[in-house]
């Protein structure tokens, strides 16, 4: 993960408020290749999706239909 987060996730919701976090203090536009980065452990590539799209149905962040990129709401 980032520096100012150390420990790995112990529960989903956890994973998910890292990965937000990363994407406040990092900015601009990201696929799941950008967000997979920021984990503790580099997850399976449907586990980064899942946790975007489950972000994006909270409402917490955004995907540009046209380039499939989330950004931050």
């Amino acid at each position: 993960m980032t520096d100012e987060l150390p420990l790995a996730p112990t529960s989903a919701i956890e994973r998910r408020n890292q990965l937000l976090l990363a994407m406040r203090q990092g900015g601009g536009s990201w696929d799941w290749h950008r967000a997979r980065e920021t984990y503790y452990e580099q997850p399976d590539p449907r586990t980064v999706r899942r946790d975007l799209e489950q972000l994006r149905k909270a409402g917490t962040i955004q995907r540009d239909r046209e380039t499939g990129l989330y950004t931050t709401a």
